[in-house]
C-alpha cells in the first residue's frame, strides 16, 4: 500500500487515468498451486495438537489483504470510482508480488510497475513449532552497483525484536514460574497460575485513521492482537503437553503498548494470585471455607406468621456449628450484602443438625420510584464502562415499571444486574403462572466486554419500552429480562485501555479477568467463572422461548503479522462482513422441527425492520461490498456470506446435545430461538457507536413485536377421581408466529 501511495499515486495523477488493474501473486509455499479453504463462518478458538510444522497459516490472498483498502486511496487521489479498480491473480514468471497497470478512457495501458515484498518466517509458536509457520513483513537492504547486486541482507524490525524477546524468553519465564509455584499439578482445576502478565511497550510505528469507514493502519493495534492472542495460544499448548487438556484461563495476559519515538521500551511484569480461594490471611496463615459452593445444602423447611411477624425457617447440611454462628451473628449486625436483601421476612433461623441459629433481619425500606427514565443520562452515545454502567443502575433502580436486581458477581467481585419489565397492579406475582401463560425473553448484552455498543443499546431499548405508547401493554402480553452489561471485569479492563486508544479492537478484554471463554461455563454450578451464572440463573427463573445475546466484531480490519496476517482463530473475521449480521443456532432433529419457521419468523421481520432504516442499511451495504470485493469473491468458504435481505444470516446447525453450551440445542423444548446478533463496533466510539446500537435496537424492537403479537397454545386437562381432583393447564412450545 505504500508503494503505491507513496510511490506510484505520484506518477498518476497528472494523467488521465480512467482504471486501474493490480494483479497480486497468491501467497503459497514453493511447488504448491492448490488453494485450500476451510470455514469461516464461526470462531475456531482452538490453535492446538496440529502435528504440521510446514505449514503456513497465512492465506493464499495474504498479498490481497495487504491492500486493503487501496481502492479507497486510489479513488480519493485520482478521483475515479473504487469500482474502477480491479484485482486479478498473477500467473507470470517474474519473482514479484504486485504488477500495477493504468488505463486511459480509451482502455489503453499508459502505466505498468511491479513490486517485490520481502517476508521473514517464523514457527507461529517457538515452543511448538508442529503448529505451523507465519511470515511476517520484515526489513531489508539491496544494493547494486553496475548491476551487480554487492548487498542483500535481512534486517530484523523493532517489532521482530520484540516478538523474539516475547517468545524465546518472556512466555518461557512465566512457565518456569508455574512450575516451580505448583510442580507437576498442572491442570485445569489449578488455573489462573498468576493475576497478570502486564506486556508494556512503547514503539514508533503507524497507527492512524485512513478517513474511510472506520480504518485504520495500525502496527500497534496488530501488535497488541498477537501479543494477546499467540500468549494465550501458547498456554492452551503447554497444557495440552503438560495435561493433556486446554489450559484457557492461566490469567490476564494485557499488553498495555503505546506509540512514541525513538528506541523501543519493553518492560514485562508478572503479577502473582493471592489466593485462588477468598479467604482470610493473617501472617503466612490462611483461613478459607471448608465447603465448595456445590457441597452446601440450603433449603426452607416452612415459613410461619406470628402477630403479623413472619420467621422463615432454614435447614443446612453445614455441620460446624460456630461457622453458622457467626454467619447468623454478622447477618444481624447488617455487615454481610445479604443483610440488605431481605423482604417481608422478620427472623431467620438456620437449623444445623438439631442446633437452631437464630438472627434478626431488618426489612429492606423499598427505594422509592421517583425517577423518570427520561431524567437519567444514559449515555447513548458515548462508550460506557462499569462505573458508568453501576451509576446509571443506581438511578434505574427508582424508575417505575421496572425491577432491578442482582444476578451474580464476576470473577473478580464486580455485579451484574438485570432489568425485568413488571406489570403495573400491586401484590403477589405468580411467575410460574407469567411463564405458563406468556412467552418469555431474556436480551443479553456485553458478553464479550470489547463489543461495546449493546450496553447503550439495552438502555436505549429500556427507555423505548417505559415511554413509547407501543409497549404500554408488553408486560401483559409477555415476560421480558435484559441484562445491559454481562461481562463486567472485561469492561473494567476495556474502558482503561481504549482511553489510550480509542480504537483499537482490544480483544484482551473479549474474555473475563484470567482470559477465560465463560459461556462455556454457562449451567455450570460449581464454576469459579461466576459471572457466567448470571444467565444460568435468569434462564432458570423465566424458561424463555428466545433469547437474544447481542454480540460485535471489529470496526475495521483485524490483522495479525506473527500469526499469519490474521489470528488462526478467527481467519474468517478479518473483515466486518456488514455493519449488522447474525447467527440462528438451530437444533436438527425432527421432534423440534417446528422451531425451524419460529426462528426464519424472527429473520424476517429483523431484516425488514433494518431495511426501514436507511442509515443502517447504507452502512449493510457498505460493508457487504468491501467484504466481497476482498475476501468472499476469492475464498467463498473461508469468508461466507449468505446474503437476505440486505444482510448476511448464518445458520448453524446441531443435533441435540443436554450439555451444549446454546439453550436452543440444549433445551430445545423450551428455547425455541437462540439468535446472536453481530455489529461492527470493536471499539465503536461517539456517533458511530449510538449507529451501532440502535443497530441493535432495531432488531430487539423487531423480536419483541413478534412476540407481544404471537399466538400461545395451551393443553388443559382435569382428571376427579373418588379422592382427588388434578387440574393442569400447560402452555405448548414453540409459540406461533
Amino acid at each position: 500500500m505504500s508503494w503505491i501511495a507513496e510511490d506510484i499515486l505520484p506518477q498518476l495523477e497528472c494523467k488521465d487515468i480512467k482504471k486501474i488493474k493490480i494483479l497480486f501473486k497468491p501467497f503459497l509455499p514453493k511447488g504448491t498451486t492448490e488453494w485450500v479453504e476451510e470455514s469461516g463462518a464461526t470462531p475456531t478458538y482452538h490453535n492446538v495438537n496440529s502435528d504440521n510444522p510446514d505449514k503456513w497459516l497465512d492465506m493464499p490472498i495474504r498479498y490481497l489483504q495487504e491492500l486493503y483498502p487501496v481502492d479507497d486511496i486510489i479513488s480519493e487521489r485520482l478521483q475515479i470510482h473504487r469500482d474502477m479498480v480491479e484485482f486479478e491473480i498473477y500467473d507470470g514468471e517474474q519473482d514479484i508480488t504486485y504488477e500495477l497497470k493504468a488505463y486511459n478512457e480509451n482502455e489503453t495501458e499508459v502505466f505498468s510497475d511491479v513490486y517485490k515484498a520481502v517476508y521473514s518466517e517464523k514457527p507461529y509458536i517457538d515452543e511448538y513449532p508442529q503448529l505451523g509457520k507465519v511470515h511476517p513483513s520484515t526489513g531489508y537492504i539491496k544494493v547494486i552497483v553496475n548491476g551487480e547486486e554487492i548487498v542483500n541482507e535481512y534486517i530484523a524490525n523493532d517489532l521482530e525484536n520484540i516478538w523474539c524477546i516475547y517468545q524465546q524468553e518472556v512466555l518461557p519465564e512465566c512457565v518456569k514460574f508455574i512450575e516451580e509455584k505448583i510442580g507437576n499439578n498442572i491442570s485445569i482445576e489449578s488455573q489462573p497460575f498468576f493475576s497478570k502478565l502486564l506486556l508494556e511497550i512503547t514503539l514508533s510505528e503507524p497507527d492512524y485513521p485512513l478517513g474511510f469507514r472506520e480504518d485504520l493502519i495500525s502496527t500497534l493495534d496488530a501488535l497488541h492482537e498477537d501479543m494477546y492472542f499467540v500468549g494465550a495460544d501458547y498456554f492452551k499448548n503447554y497444557g495440552m503437553k503438560k495435561a493433556n487438556s486446554i489450559l484457557d484461563a492461566p490469567g490476564l495476559i494485557i499488553p498495555v503498548i503505546n506509540k512514541g519515538t525513538g528506541k523501543p521500551i519493553f518492560k514485562v511484569t508478572l503479577f502473582d494470585e493471592f489466593e485462588k480461594n477468598p479467604c482470610i490471611k493473617s501472617g503466612n496463615k490462611v483461613i478459607e471455607s471448608n465447603y465448595s459452593r456445590e457441597q452446601i445444602e440450603l433449603y426452607i423447611q416452612k415459613l410461619t406468621q406470628k402477630d403479623d411477624k413472619i420467621t422463615a425457617t432454614l435447614n443446612t447440611n453445614i455441620t460446624c456449628q460456630n461457622l453458622v454462628g457467626s454467619f447468623m451473628k454478622l447477618l444481624e449486625q447488617q455487615v454481610l450484602e445479604i443483610s440488605s436483601l431481605f423482604s417481608g421476612i422478620n427472623t431467620l433461623e438456620i437449623f444445623a443438625g438439631d442446633v437452631c441459629h437464630r438472627a434478626q433481619v431488618y426489612e429492606n425500606q423499598e427505594m422509592s420510584k421517583d425517577l423518570n427514565i427520561l431524567d437519567i443520562d444514559l449515555m447513548e452515545h458515548s462508550l460506557i464502562g462499569y462505573e458508568q454502567y453501576l451509576n446509571i443502575i443506581l438511578q434505574l433502580k427508582r424508575v417505575p415499571g421496572i425491577n432491578v436486581y442482582k444476578v451474580a458477581e464476576s470473577y473478580l467481585g464486580r455485579d451484574v444486574y438485570a432489568v425485568e419489565i413488571i406489570p403495573k397492579f400491586r401484590g403477589y406475582i405468580s411467575r410460574t403462572k407469567r411463564i405458563n401463560n406468556l412467552p418469555s425473553e431474556i436480551i443479553n448484552s456485553r458478553h464479550h466486554a470489547n463489543e461495546v455498543s449493546s450496553t447503550n443499546a439495552a438502555f436505549i431499548l429500556l427507555k423505548r419500552l417505559l415511554t413509547d405508547e407501543r409497549y404500554k401493554t408488553l408486560p401483559e402480553k409477555m415476560n421480558l429480562v435484559i441484562v445491559p452489561m454481562e461481562n463486567v471485569d472485561g469492561t473494567a479492563i476495556h474502558y482503561e485501555l481504549q482511553k489510550d486508544n480509542p480504537k483499537w479492537k482490544l480483544h484482551v478484554a473479549r474474555f473475563n479477568a484470567i482470559g477465560k471463554e465463560f459461556y462455556y461455563e454457562h449451567f455450570k454450578t460449581n464454576t469459579i467463572h461466576t459471572e457466567a451464572m448470571g444467565l444460568t440463573r435468569l434462564w432458570e427463573k423465566f424458561l424463555p422461548d428466545v433469547i437474544i445475546d447481542n454480540h460485535g466484531v471489529p470496526t475495521h480490519e483485524w490483522d495479525q503479522q506473527f500469526s499469519g496476517y490474521t489470528s488462526p482463530s478467527y481467519k474468517g473475521f478479518w473483515l466486518p462482513r456488514s455493519l449488522l449480521y447474525g447467527y440462528y443456532w438451530m437444533v436438527t432433529d425432527d421432534a423440534y422441527k417446528s422451531n425451524f419457521s419460529v426462528n426464519k419468523k424472527v429473520e424476517e421481520v429483523i431484516s425488514d425492520a433494518l431495511a426501514k432504516d436507511d442509515e443502517i442499511t447504507r452502512w449493510n451495504k457498505e460493508w457487504m461490498s468491501r467484504f466481497e470485493k476482498y475476501a468472499h469473491e476469492w475464498m467463498p468458504k473461508q469468508f461466507p456470506a449468505d446474503y437476505y435481505k440486505n444482510m448476511i444470516n448464518y445458520w448453524v446447525p446441531f443435533e441435540f446435545d443436554s450439555s451444549h453450551r446454546y439453550p436452543s440445542i440444549r433445551f430445545p423444548w423450551i428455547t425455541t430461538v437462540a439468535y446472536t446478533s453481530e455489529v461492527a463496533d470493536e471499539t465503536a466510539q461517539d456517533e458511530y457507536l449510538n449507529l451501532c446500537a440502535r443497530a441493535h435496537v432495531t432488531h430487539d424492537e423487531a423480536v419483541l413485536d413478534l412476540l407481544m403479537n404471537c399466538t400461545c397454545l395451551f393443553e388443559s386437562k382435569c382428571n376427579i377421581s373418588e379422592n382427588k381432583i388434578s387440574i393442569s393447564h400447560v402452555r405448548q412450545r414453540p409459540i406461533i408466529v
